[in-house]
């Protein structure tokens, strides 16, 4: 469950930061990969509606490098993959395709609210249904990262 949370986390970021699908608004997507890109804490994450401890959070960041992310808890990584996102939705969408790590071969479909270095996103890591909304609850996955200070 923890792997799940942490990969939803990475692909909202990305989401959130406007990485698109080559479709349309090409150059508004570029720049906001440009931006994303470095290491991203946990500041909050829930599954089916169940928060992850503090202390836990604490051990897990996401990194994104060109448009891959990657989770990683004390140092090890738990989950990785690549991402697609759409900035024209309403709300923005993202489909985050884990390539390593728990679920390994499936595609989470999510939301994404990206607000200076605070990146917020919502998934169903079944990938059947994606949320319309950032409710926490049976199904889903949400959570909340911050850009590291460096």
């Amino acid at each position: 469950m923890r792997g799940k949370c942490l990969w939803v986390v990475v692909v909202a970021s990305l989401a959130a930061c406007g990485t698109l699908r080559g479709e349309g608004e090409k150059g508004a997507g570029k720049d906001v990969l440009k931006e994303i890109q470095g290491t991203w804490k946990f500041v909050s994450q829930e599954m089916d509606g169940k928060a992850l401890p503090k202390d836990e959070l604490a051990k897990q960041t996401i990194t994104f490098e060109g448009d891959k992310w990657t989770v990683r808890r004390d140092g090890k990584v738990i989950q990785a993959g690549t991402h697609k996102f759409d900035p024209a939705k309403k709300p923005p969408q993202v489909d985050a395709a884990v390539t390593e790590g728990e679920d390994k071969g499936s595609t989470m479909l999510g939301i994404y609210e990206m607000k200076g270095d605070t990146l917020k996103v919502c998934f169903d890591p079944k990938g059947k249904e994606r949320p319309a909304d950032f409710a926490s609850k049976a199904g889903r996955m949400t959570a909340v990262v911050e850009r590291e200070k460096k």
